[in-house]
């Protein structure tokens, strides 16, 4: 009892050892290697290797093996056949490989078994004398019944010799190390695949952003032309053919729209997104909005009410995207309000920031789409309908909530079915004698300057 009890004490210490060698950030190699050299040091094993199948060869290879120095000066003669094990899955001859296909523990007297077909009958009687090894015992490293490598361990005795609790000290130690070996390989098998999908990500962000840029300015012009063909030469066009006209312009427009916001996203991702910073009071630029917008209510009898105000907002912001951040939550509640409904911009300073609320009394957002709000073609169930008659992209939203948390703001929504939505945001208020705040920018400029600006809508052109 006192030696068992001996052995269940440095079982412990063992396992506690490996447990500390699992939680340690290493690849599958050096963890392996780490493993075999504690178990062999501290269990007083002759020798020990550390084998995984190579699914891609089919082939089962070492991985690690110990190499103390004492059994580096007798292996070297040898060419360390223990770390130069790599066998073929279909060696029958190899009780490596026969381990793994049972997936069950062997036991062999004979070397060659294990080292088969890398040295012949007498080097491996040598290496078995020199390293005194009587019993060679292959476990299977196994998870959910499925064998994926080997561990061998040489003894300097027969394995009837082994006490109970020796027993069950390698059956602890190899179910350890298979948990270990697994969790380490799919940790490296994580870690290689997020580095793929991180590249794949970047080529479909570079063709994105290629795209887009080629695309905007061939349909730009296809718009041009067909604004010109509709108002220059509209009186000699039947009603039929400037009705088609007219279609085919809101079409390119739409189409314009879809490529202008995938180029915005694909340069907020790939931090090529430019700001122009200033200072500037945040009423004057929700009036101009409000001007810029006022038609499309008035075309869809909606009242658009800007609460007027005579208090400053100050902020320091870039003037463009964040009236494209209004533009976008107007836009929104003018296309899903209905007829007759009313739509309400309102501003209020609260715990340092600015928030601006835009309100609509539309059908409101049912408890399970909200999760999908400000998400890349985020479009809501209820809203396809609306989406096919008036056009959109699904990106508008996404590229507002990234537009206001840049500027160092937040967005959120509250809505309740058929009680209408409020879009609201938050921009932090400029205060007397506070320290300019950059934005880190990159060194590639938007090409807005290669565009020609769009005509007016033909909606307007009688």
């Amino acid at each position: 009892r006192n030696v068992e009890l001996a052995i269940r004490n440095r079982t412990l210490s063992v396992l506690q050892k490996l447990y500390d060698i699992i939680n340690t950030s290493l690849g599958v190699a050096p963890t392996a290697q780490k493993l075999i050299d504690e178990i062999v040091r501290e269990l007083k094993f002759q020798k020990g290797f550390i084998a995984l199948i190579d699914r891609s060869r089919k082939q089962l290879k070492t991985i690690a093996a110990t190499s103390f120095a004492e059994e580096q000066k007798l292996l070297d003669n040898y060419n360390h056949p223990f770390r130069q094990l790599n066998v073929s899955l279909t060696e029958a001859n190899n009780h490596c490989v026969t381990v793994i296909k049972n997936n069950q523990t062997h036991l062999t007297n004979f070397l060659q078994d294990v080292l088969y077909p890398f040295v012949d009958e007498r080097q491996a009687i040598e290496i078995q004398e020199k390293l005194h090894i009587q019993t060679s015992i292959l476990y299977p490293i196994s998870f959910g019944g499925v064998a994926f490598g080997v561990m061998m361990l040489g003894m300097d005795k027969h394995v009837g010799e082994l006490s109970r609790a020796e027993r069950e000290t390698l059956r602890e130690l190899i179910e350890v190390v298979s948990i270990a070996i697994e969790r380490v390989q799919l940790f490296e098998d994580l870690q290689m695949a997020n580095e793929r999908l991180k590249g794949l990500d970047k080529l479909k962000d570079e063709f994105v952003y290629i795209a887009s840029h080629e695309l905007r300015t061939p349909m730009t012009a296809i718009k041009n032309y067909l604004w010109l063909a509709i108002n220059r030469h509209g009186k000699d066009l039947n009603d039929t053919l400037k009705k088609d006209l007219n279609r085919a312009y809101i079409s390119t427009e739409r189409l314009i729209t879809l490529i202008s916001d995938m180029l915005t996203v694909s340069r907020i991702e790939g931090n090529r997104l430019v700001f122009t910073q200033e200072v500037t009071n945040l009423f004057p630029l929700w009036k101009q909005v409000e001007d810029e917008l006022k038609i499309l209510a008035q075309n869809k009898k909606i009242t658009f009410i800007l609460t007027p105000t005579q208090e400053e907002f100050p902020v320091r912001v870039d003037k463009t995207r964040i009236m494209e951040v209004l533009h976008n939550l107007v836009g929104n509640a003018l296309k899903f309000t209905p007829s007759g409904g009313t739509v309400t911009v309102t501003l209020q300073k609260k715990g340092g920031m600015v928030e601006t609320s835009v309100s609509d009394t539309g059908p409101g957002i049912q408890a399970g789409d909200m999760p999908r709000l400000f998400q890349k073609f985020g479009r809501l169930d209820h809203s396809y309908k609306t989406v096919a008659e008036t056009g959109g992209t699904g990106l508008g939203l996404y590229i507002a909530k990234q537009l206001v948390e840049i500027h160092g703001g937040k967005i959120w929504v509250a809505s309740e079915e058929g009680q209408g939505s409020t879009f609201t945001f938050s921009l932090p208020l400029q205060q007397k004698g506070e320290q300019i705040k950059h934005f880190e920018t990159s060194s590639i400029t938007p090409e807005t300057s290669q565009i020609p600006p769009p005509p007016p809508s033909p909606a307007v052109v009688q």
